[in-house]
């Protein structure tokens, strides 16, 4: 399919070479990026602050809007503190520059975010990985390393795999001086009883999460943070190069994430609707065997039966007036469909896509 030059979009749609089209792509879960309370903001921001703060936090760019939102994270996420960092990729090299000096191991899972391992290749660290939320594994490295100081580095949930990290399992095997990477770009938002992610899911409240994630994925804005104990955000801050190096994202984003983040404690039923519109497709995957993370989720990711048949799927698609994005990073994870569902999505529109997927793509 190619780089997209899309000319306008709502939440739901998008204008492609002079045609909408319905979209069920990108990250923008909870229809966020277009909430009237969080343009609002945005242009409140801009007015007061202009387009960009001009200067690292830790000189002259910082301002109230930036320490507002670290404080409205911090108070999301269940955390002591919170760093705001530019944008989600960088957040994890952040954290990573900012981990004991003493700790010179991490356990990774092997399926983590590149930004993870790019982060802690970066930082010198030693990596030993084990497979996709296999435990046991996990578990022998960790008694290997006894008497030693390590942590340990995954995705809270891996969309793509379908899978959700076994989080309570793997802090178990942390020693009291340890410290557990959680990127949770995916789950905030979306996950948990109040959607503050795989930790809040999980049922953990422990000072040895750090938990790093962006804003543009349900938040629907753009930037990234660092969450977890006051040691953990003082050390880095202090001593993270990426952060203090960087120009923060403007004070206007910040404004604007801080609304989302309050949409998302007094909107709720935004996450009640975004899991009954995700249904019937999760059904429809179930009953055609095809892979399904075991939490409701939004997203879903499929190849054609026959290899032959991108082209035509990619055809059917847009004729029916439906944005689904081919993937194909440069990763282990080869080419897939992307299906990303929002709360702003009718049911019209998703059914619209379902039917096409059950009686075509996917049989």
């Amino acid at each position: 399919m190619g780089r997209l030059p899309i000319a306008a979009s709502t939440s739901t749609t998008a204008w492609v070479d002079g045609r909408e089209l319905v979209v069920f792509a990108g990250c923008d879960y909870l229809g966020l990026a277009h909430h009237p309370r969080v343009i609002a903001a945005l242009e409140q921001g801009v007015k007061e602050f202009g387009v960009s703060s001009g200067a690292s936090r830790e000189t002259t760019g910082n301002t109230v809007a930036h320490d507002e939102l670290e404080r409205e994270l911090a108070r999301f996420l269940g955390t002591e503190a919170a760093l705001l960092t530019a944008d989600g990729y960088l957040s994890n090299l952040i954290a990573a520059q900012g981990l004991p000096e003493t700790m010179e191991t991490v356990l990774i899972d092997h399926e983590s975010h590149v930004s993870m391992r790019d982060a802690l290749a970066a930082t010198g660290r030693n990596t030993a990985d084990y497979p996709l939320g296999d435990v046991a594994t996990a578990a022998t490295l960790a008694r290997e390393r006894t008497g030693s100081p390590f942590a340990i580095a995954t995705d809270g949930i891996f969309p793509v795999l379908h899978t959700l990290a076994p989080l309570r399992e793997l802090l178990e095997l942390l020693p009291r001086d340890g410290l557990m990477l959680v990127d949770d770009s995916h789950g905030i938002g979306v996950l948990g009883e109040r959607g503050r992610g795989s930790v809040e899911l999980a049922g953990l409240l422990d000072s040895r999460i750090v938990i790093t994630g962006t804003l543009s994925k349900a938040l629907g804005c753009f930037g990234g943070f660092v969450a977890g104990s006051r040691e953990v955000i003082g050390r880095t801050r202090e001593r993270s190069h990426a952060y203090v190096g960087s120009t923060p994202i403007p004070p206007a984003l910040a404004r604007a994430a801080s609304e989302a983040l309050r949409i998302v404690d007094s909107e709720p039923e935004r996450r009640e609707r975004l899991v009954r519109l995700a249904g019937p497709l999760r059904e429809l995957f179930t009953v055609l065997n095809r892979p399904v993370t075991k939490v409701p989720f939004p997203v879903f990711t499929f190849t054609p039966l026959r290899s032959n048949e991108l082209e035509s799927v990619q055809q059917m698609l847009l004729e029916a007036g439906l944005l689904v994005p081919w993937v194909c990073y440069p990763d282990s994870l080869g080419g897939y469909f992307r299906i990303a569902v929002r709360a702003d999505h009718t049911v019209e529109q998703v059914q619209s896509l379902h039917g096409l997927l059950g009686l075509q793509i996917l049989r």
